[in-house]
C-alpha cells in the first residue's frame, strides 16, 4: 500500500490531502474537487440531485460503495456531508493508491512481466525451496480467498470496522500473492516467490485504502505478540508516510524496530516519489529495516539492461541514511486479483484473465523481497534479521549497483538463499552499532501530510484529527506507549483491543478447531467485539487522510 507518500503506507496506503480550512482563499473554496459519494439508498437519485444542486457533476457509478464519483465545488463539501441522502462523501484523493496513481498508469499498456522470477534466480532453485514452515505477516488491506493460497492463510486479523479480514481495496491480495501465491490457477505462470509459505493477513485498510498511523501501530503490536504462535519471521510493509520526523524519535520507527529485535525481518517499500533526495517513505527511512526500491527489468532475464524504475524513491532519507537497501522488479508484475474491489473496479485494464491483476510500484518489489526472505528463513531457521539483511544486500546481482536510488542492486534470490544456508553472514551482520528509536516523538508528526478524519464532536460530520490523539479520539502519550511492554496482557488495555477481530484462515475443506492446530480462541485471540460495543460509531470514522497513494 503507498502512503503519500505516507509511505504503504506505501502501499502502499496513502493519506488524504489536507482539508481546506475556513481561512482558505475564495479561489480555493470555489475550485472543483473530485469526490466519491456513498448513497443512503442507491436506488434513488436524491444524492445525485444534491450534487447537481451545489453545482457539481455526477460521474461513474461505484457499486462497491453504493455510490458514484463526482466533481463538486470545494466549498460545498460541508453541505453534502449534511445531506440526508448522502451516507458519506470523500475527497477522491483519499482512495487512489500510489501504485495506481496517474503517474504509473503509463505502464498499463505494457505486457505482463513473464520473466521476473527468472531474473532474480527463483527458477534456478529446487522446488523444495519454497518457504515451507515460514510465515510472512502482510500488513495491508486484507486478503481475498484465492486458490493460489491453498490452505496457507494461518489467520486473518482485522482492525477495521468491517471485521473478517476480506480485501475490499485490492492491494493486500496482490501483495500476498507475490509473497506466497502458488500460481495454481495459472499453471504456475503467475506464481509468487515463497509458494509454500504461510500467511498472516493483518488488515488496516478499508475499501478506500484508508487507515491511520495509530491503527498501524496497534497492528504491529498484535504481530509482535502473536509471532511465535504463527511462526512469523517476516513482515511485509508495502506502505508508508511522508513524515520527516527523525527516526530516532518516531513512534512508527520504534514499532518496526521492536519487531526487528523480536526476530522478525521487516521489509518496507521505499516509496514511489521518484528522483530527488530525502524522499524515502517512513518507516522505510529506518536504518534497521530492509528498504526496497523498484527496478525496471525491461522484460528480460538479463540484468545488464536493468534500470531503476523512474517512479522509485531515490533517497537518501531526510537524515542522509542511504536508502533503499536494494531493489526488486516493480513494473508490470502480475499477482492475485481481488474481484470487485476498489482497485479492480478502477483499473479494469490491469486485469489478467479472471484470477490475476497487474501492478507497478515499490509495493510489488517489497513483496518479492519478503517472499525471498521466507525462502532464506526456511534454509536457515536460526538466522537473525541482521544476518538476513546482510545476506540480501550482500548477494545482489550486478548491473544496478551504483545507480542512484538502486542501493546494492537487484535482489538475487538464489544467491541470498545460498548465503543463508551456509550462514555466510553470521559473523558479519548488518546494523551493528545502530541507535534505536526512543519512540517518544509525535504521532501527529508521524502522519506527515496524511491526517485522519473522525467525528470528534458527535455532529455526524468527520473532522480532521490534529495533534497527538489516535484515530479513535484518545490522547496518544508516545512516551508511555514506548515504555510499556508488548504482550497479550498489555494489548488488552489498548483501545484497539476490542476492535481487533481475529479469524482463522481458509481451508479447502470445512474448518474445525481440531483440524487447525495453533489457532485456538484463547486469551490471546480477541473476539470480534463490534465497534458499537466499544462505544464507537464506525460510520463516523474514516482515515480519509491516508490516501491510497500511501500504499506503495
Amino acid at each position: 500500500m503507498t502512503l503519500r507518500r505516507v509511505a504503504p503506507f506505501v502501499a502502499a496506503l496513502a493519506l488524504i490531502a489536507p482539508v481546506v480550512t475556513p481561512a482558505a482563499t475564495a479561489a480555493a473554496d470555489t475550485r472543483m474537487v473530485s469526490v466519491i459519494v456513498s448513497e443512503v439508498v442507491a436506488e434513488t437519485s436524491l444524492a445525485e440531485d444534491a450534487v447537481r444542486g451545489v453545482g457539481g457533476r455526477v460521474g461513474r457509478l461505484l457499486a462497491l460503495v453504493d455510490g458514484f464519483a463526482a466533481s463538486v465545488p470545494a466549498a460545498a463539501m460541508s453541505r453534502l456531508h449534511a445531506t440526508p441522502a448522502i451516507a458519506e462523501v470523500w475527497r477522491d484523493e483519499s482512495v487512489r493508491m500510489s501504485d495506481y496513481d496517474a503517474n504509473l498508469e503509463q505502464y498499463d499498456p505494457l505486457p505482463p512481466n513473464r520473466v521476473w522470477r527468472q531474473a532474480i534466480g527463483l527458477t534456478s532453485m529446487p522446488p523444495t525451496t519454497n518457504g515451507a514452515g515460514v510465515t510472512v505477516a502482510v500488513l495491508d488491506t486484507g486478503v481475498t480467498r484465492h486458490t493460489d493460497l491453498n490452505n496457507r492463510v494461518r489467520a486473518r486479523v482485522d482492525l477495521t470496522p468491517d471485521g473478517g479480514g476480506y480485501d475490499t481495496f485490492g492491494h493486500g491480495t496482490h501483495m500476498t500473492g507475490l509473497v506466497a501465491g502458488s500460481g495454481q490457477s495459472s499453471g504456475g505462470q503467475w506464481a509468487g516467490v515463497a509458494t509454500a509459505a504461510g500467511i498472516v493477513s493483518v488488515r488496516v485498510g478499508e475499501w478506500n485504502g484508508a487507515t491511520d498511523i495509530s491503527e498501524v501501530l496497534a497492528a504491529l503490536e498484535w504481530i509482535h505478540n502473536n509471532a511465535a504462535r504463527h511462526g512469523i519471521r517476516v513482515l511485509n510493509l508495502s506502505l508508508g508516510t511522508d513524515s520527516t520526523q527523525k527516526h530516532q524519535l518516531d513512534p512508527l520507527n520504534h514499532a518496526v524496530q521492536r519487531l526487528w529485535q523480536a526476530g522478525i525481518l521487516v521489509v518496507v517499500a521505499a516509496g514511489n516519489r521518484g528522483p530527488g533526495g530525502q524522499n524515502i517513505d517512513k518507516p522505510g527511512d529506518d536504518p534497521f529495516v530492509v528498504t526496497v526500491g523498484a527496478a525496471d527489468t525491461n522484460g528480460t532475464v538479463s540484468t545488464t539492461d536493468d534500470v531503476l524504475a523512474e517512479f522509485s524513491s531515490h533517497g537518501p532519507t531526510g537524515e542522509n541514511v542511504a536508502k533503499p537497501d536494494l531493489v526488486a522488479p516493480g513494473i508490470s508484475i502480475v499477482s492475485q486479483r481481488a474481484p470487485g474491489s476498489t482497485l479492480d473496479q478502477m483499473r479494469p485494464t490491469a486485469r489478467v484473465g479472471t484470477q490475476y491483476f497487474k501492478g507497478h510500484g515499490t509495493s510489488q518489489a517489497t513483496a518479492i523481497v519478503s517472499g525471498t526472505a521466507a525462502l532464506m528463513f526456511q534454509a536457515a531457521p536460526a538466522m537473525t534479521p541482521d544476518e538476513a539483511k546482510a545476506a540480501l544486500v550482500g548477494t545482489t546481482s550486478p548491473g544496478l549497483d551504483g545507480q542512484p536510488g538502486a542501493g546494492a542492486g537487484l535482489v538475487n534470490a538464489a544467491e541470498a538463499v545460498d548465503a543463508a544456508r551456509t550462514r555466510a553472514y553470521q559473523h558479519d551482520p548488518a546494523n551493528v552499532g545502530l541507535e534505536r528509536s526512543s519512540g517518544n516523538g509525535s504521532i501527529d508528526s508521524t502522519r506527515g501530510g496524511s491526517k485522519p478524519y473522525t467525528d470528534l464532536n458527535g455532529d455526524g460530520v468527520p473532522e480532521q484529527v490534529s495533534g497527538d490523539i489516535d484515530a479513535l479520539g484518545n490522547v496518544f502519550d508516545s512516551g508511555a506507549w514506548a515504555a510499556r511492554p508488548w504482550n497479550a496482557s498489555t494489548y488488552r488495555s489498548s483501545p484497539w483491543a476490542p476492535l481487533t477481530h481475529v479469524s482463522p484462515g481458509w481451508r479447502t475443506t470445512p474448518w474445525s478447531p481440531d483440524a487447525w492446530p495453533g489457532l485456538g480462541w484463547d486469551e490471546e485471540s480477541w473476539a470480534a467485539q463490534s465497534w458499537q460495543e466499544a462505544g464507537l460509531n464506525p460510520g463516523n470514522w474514516t482515515a480519509q487522510s491516508w490516501r491510497s497513494e500511501s500504499w506503495n
